[in-house]
């Protein structure tokens, strides 16, 4: 017997019929994960971030690609015009398999493709290692609050070729 052959990945433009799947991909990916480095306070106020307006305006008005299997969005990532890669996620049932790079990789290549040469992020303790692989640079700590709770993340950059 011949073993199923799962469905291949591929890579998308992130077009307005994605924003529920990826909003509750989202959602799902912080409560799911983030236990392994946050508070229970910290989780709460970093999931209900997808309630906030501006989550689903950056991904309507930022570049923006996911990743697909089969049409189901297991991953995303968005970089606004100005070079600021604010979010990269992957469902939690898909994580540590190579998506964030691959959607990482993909965001470079965007953005060297609009001629940018400076993207910036903020990471989280999660994707912190991904980004210095891809040659981001500590710029330094930012403490933030959400709803009363503060968080500490990595403030970073890239410098990409001209």
């Amino acid at each position: 017997m011949t073993p199923a052959l799962s469905p291949a990945l591929c890579i998308v433009p992130l077009g307005e019929a994605h924003i529920p799947a990826l909003v509750t991909l989202f959602e799902q990916a912080v409560r799911r994960s983030g236990p392994e480095h946050y508070s229970a306070e910290q989780v709460e106020q970093w999931a209900l971030g997808s309630q906030h307006p501006g989550f689903v305006s950056q991904l309507r008005e930022h570049h923006g690609w996911v990743v697909e299997q089969a049409n189901v969005p297991l991953g995303f990532v968005t970089l606004s015009p100005d070079g600021h890669l604010s979010l990269l996620y992957v469902n939690a049932d898909h994580q540590r398999q190579g998506l964030g790079n691959l959607l990482l990789t993909t965001a470079l290549a965007g953005a060297r493709g609009l001629g940018m040469t400076l993207i910036t992020t903020e990471a989280s303790a999660f994707s912190y290692e991904l980004f210095l692989r891809h040659g981001f640079t500590l710029t330094g700590l930012e403490c933030v609050e959400r709803g009363g709770v503060s968080f500490t993340r990595h403030r970073l950059h890239c410098c990409l070729p001209s």
